[in-house]
């Protein structure tokens, strides 16, 4: 029996002061064989319907009406309520996906600046300052030797808003060993 894991969109919604908020997580291509990067999108509207015309890029006046103004009419409230559901939803994904939200708004300058002050208290993503890109990796790396030797199951923190430091790295995912003959520590190779 294979091991496969389906990547699924994943979307979450909330309210700020009666506008409707949603934030859509959604699975954009294999990096690497087993490893696929996530794709964030987040607008405010005035219906669910309207949001989900906006994301699936319909040519319709729904969507063309959130792209005017796509932070609806409260302003960074809205910024911060989305990236605290950010990082509350950014544990959905498997170990070793990764996470890119891009600033695609009509006011993608204002936008990257209001990702940059979030940025500063959440130093574990990465910055792709030409693009206006955003990245967080899912511990463990794709890159990283643990995925040869040892089945890798993903763990969701305590406290899912928690900063990502680079001592907690291993507090992120159980690694159980193939050949349980031949276990060794974390410290060898």
């Amino acid at each position: 029996m294979k091991n496969y894991r389906r990547r699924k969109f994943t979307a979450d919604k909330f309210f700020v002061e009666g506008q409707i908020c949603k934030i859509f997580l959604t699975p954009q291509k294999e990096f690497q064989k087993g490893f696929w990067i996530w794709h964030v999108g987040f607008a405010v509207g005035k219906s669910n319907r309207q949001l989900n015309d906006w994301y699936w890029k319909k040519k319709n006046k729904r969507a063309r009406s959130i792209e005017k103004k796509i932070t609806g009419r409260v302003g960074i409230k809205t910024y911060l309520r989305c990236f605290k559901t950010l990082l509350k939803l950014r544990w959905v994904l498997h170990p070793g996906d990764v996470l890119y939200c891009d600033c695609t708004s009509l006011k993608a300058d204002k936008q990257f600046k209001a990702g940059l002050r979030w940025y500063k208290k959440n130093s574990e993503w990465a910055v792709d300052y030409d693009n206006k890109i955003f990245f967080w990796h899912r511990p463990p790396y794709f890159y990283d030797p643990v995925w040869k030797t040892h089945i890798i199951t993903g763990i969701v923190p305590a406290n899912p808003l928690q900063s990502m430091e680079s001592n907690q790295y291993f507090d992120y995912f159980f690694a159980t060993p193939k050949d349980p003959h031949k276990a060794r520590s974390k410290d060898q190779n």
